[in-house]
C-alpha cells in the first residue's frame, strides 16, 4: 500500500511540474495599418495592411481595381491572408509589430504601371503606425 501511494504522489508531482513548465505563448497582431517600411518615398503610395479583427486588406497598386479583402489565420508566427473570394493568398512573418512579407508562399503581386508605386520584395517589411 506504501508502495502505491508513493508512486501516485510523485506522478501527481510530476503532472504539477510539467504544467507549470507549458508555456502558452499565443502569437497575436494588433488591429493597425502596418506600412512598409521604406525611406524617401511618398506615404500615400506605400503598400500597406490592415487589419481590424478578423479582417484584413492589402493595398500595394494604387491603379488596380481590385482591393484584397478577407480574412486572416495566424499558426505560430505567420500570418496567413485569404482574400474574401479565395483567389489570392498573402503570406507574412509576424516579428512584434511588424509584418514581413513571404513572397515564395504568396500570391503574385505586380504593380499595373511600375511608374506609381513600390514594387514589394521578398521579406519586405510592414511596421505597424
Amino acid at each position: 500500500m506504501k508502495r502505491v501511494t508513493g508512486s501516485l504522489i510523485l506522478v501527481l508531482i510530476l503532472i504539477f511540474l510539467t504544467s507549470c513548465n507549458y508555456s502558452n505563448n499565443i502569437t497575436t497582431v494588433r488591429n493597425g495599418t502596418y506600412i512598409l517600411k521604406q525611406t524617401g518615398t511618398e506615404a500615400f503610395l506605400s503598400p500597406q495592411v490592415t487589419i481590424f479583427d478578423d479582417n484584413i486588406s492589402f493595398t500595394y497598386d494604387l491603379l488596380s481595381s481590385y482591393f484584397p479583402v478577407g480574412v486572416y489565420t495566424i499558426e505560430e508566427n505567420v500570418l496567413t491572408m485569404v482574400t474574401n473570394d479565395g483567389l489570392y493568398k498573402y503570406v507574412f512573418e509576424i516579428d512584434g509589430t511588424t509584418l514581413i512579407f513571404k513572397k515564395d508562399k504568396s500570391s503574385k503581386v505586380k504593380l499595373t504601371d511600375d511608374r506609381m508605386g513600390i514594387k514589394i520584395a521578398d521579406n519586405a517589411v510592414f511596421k505597424l503606425k
